[in-house]
């Protein structure tokens, strides 16, 4: 799969090597940015523009990683449940406090990193693709 296909086009499925290299061309492409691009010390919408263009990528990238664990799109959703409990747990007190805000995004944070970057993927074709590829560099 190409470069700009792997990181941009929500069709067709990537192997676990192309989810490692998807993601790790997203960090690489915030470090940059963050570290030589943008004044942290103020807030401005420049910041917001690298930040919308990572979050498109890494979604099409783990929905292309859906694909060929032969799972829906409809799956990047769960993303929302440890955000949830994070944002219950600061509204809540002491051992429940621990378990919403820290345990329990813990929990489903490393389900979906093992789903998404360990587990292969299925080697039949689906109705996503044939089977995923990685990412070519040329």
């Amino acid at each position: 799969m190409n470069f700009f296909d792997a990181l941009f086009s929500f069709q067709g499925r990537l192997n676990r090597k192309g989810f490692w290299q998807g993601l790790g061309i997203n960090f690489l492409f915030l470090f940059i940015f963050a570290n030589f691009f943008v004044n942290l010390t103020a807030f401005s919408w420049l910041s917001v523009i690298p930040l919308t263009i990572s979050t498109y990528s890494l979604s099409a990238v783990v929905i292309k990683r859906l694909h060929d664990r032969n799972r829906s799109s409809k799956a990047l959703l769960m993303v929302l449940v440890p955000i949830l409990c994070y944002l219950v747990g600061q509204g809540t007190e002491g051992t429940m406090a621990v378990l919403l805000g820290l345990a329990t995004p813990m929990f489903i944070g490393t389900m979906l990193f093992l789903e998404w970057g360990v587990f292969a993927g299925n080697p039949e074709p689906n109705q996503y693709g044939q089977k995923g590829l990685a990412i070519r560099f040329k």
